[in-house]
């Protein structure tokens, strides 16, 4: 379930419309005084907000909102490039790149969470694109070298 806890003191609206204030967490400890000879008559002001009822020893009201989904974009892109970087799999990446971004852009016009992970996403897919691609030209600049190199030593003739 997607919630999180508002702070103490604020106040709510509940499902019918009336507002409410949470009762304080700790309230300070009163001492008993002895009672003034002269006793004035109670004032009433009208109460804008009424305090929830609580039972026993006055536990705080916890206030709880939902949470904004998650981007499953975001996710996809994240778990791509977590494949395209350990494995030789780059065209993962190139999906992961085009995952991250279309989750960056969701969650911006949405509101939504997980803009984190898209960022890791597109880190490690544009990391493992890079790596792969770089990779794939050295072993078959190497292999070119080699072949090159044997033309050269044999004369450069076939036979």
């Amino acid at each position: 379930m997607n919630t999180r806890v508002l702070p103490l003191g604020t106040t709510y609206t509940g499902s019918n419309g009336s507002a409410h204030a949470p009762a304080a967490a700790h309230a300070p400890v009163a001492v008993r005084t002895p009672a003034p000879a002269r006793v004035s008559a109670p004032v009433h002001s009208p109460a804008l907000v009424q305090a929830p009822v609580t039972y026993g020893n006055g536990a705080p009201v916890v206030v709880y909102q939902q949470v904004a989904p998650t981007n499953s974009s975001s996710i996809v892109a994240l778990v791509l490039g977590l494949i395209s970087f350990i494995s030789s799999f780059f065209f993962l990446g190139i999906v992961g790149i085009i995952f991250g971004h279309v989750a960056r852009s969701q969650i911006k016009s949405r509101g939504e969470r997980g803009n984190g992970m898209a960022v890791a996403g597109l880190w490690l897919s544009y990391l493992s694109v890079l790596f792969w691609v770089g990779f794939w030209l050295v072993y078959f600049g190497v292999i070119a070298l080699m072949v090159g190199a044997a033309i050269a030593a044999g004369g450069g003739t076939v036979s």
